[in-house]
């Protein structure tokens, strides 16, 4: 069985790695400053956007469990942050995950146990 994904989920699981380090030093947004939504995608496990709104976007079919949840998740949030501190790539030429994102990811990866080379 897999998880019924839904965005109360999704802000719950941004809410509760919000509370861990790295995480919890970065000053990032209440869940409710962000708007969470599933998307029925299934080549990704999803996104964040900004459009002047934060918005984190979850596959339904990319993701199944609490374990790829939380990365995809924690992976999601380096990127908010990284828009927040204007350090997000933002033109489509330039790499996405940047050295910027590089960096903070490990940072993330120390703390949760995630395999640095399943976190891009």
């Amino acid at each position: 069985m897999t998880l019924p994904l839904n965005a109360e989920m999704l802000a719950a699981a941004y809410e509760y790695l919000r509370t861990t380090p790295p995480f919890n030093k970065w000053n990032l947004p209440d869940h409710e400053d962000i708007k969470f939504r599933t998307s029925r995608r299934p080549r990704e496990a999803g996104r964040y956007e900004w459009d002047g709104d934060h918005h984190i976007v979850a596959s339904i079919h990319g993701i199944a469990y609490t374990e790829s949840l939380m990365r995809f998740m924690s992976h999601e949030m380096v990127h908010l942050h990284l828009q927040i501190m204007g350090w997000e790539s933002k033109a489509r030429s330039e790499e996405v995950h940047n050295a910027a994102f590089r960096k903070f990811s490990a940072l993330v990866c120390k703390h949760h146990g995630f395999d640095p080379k399943a976190f891009y």
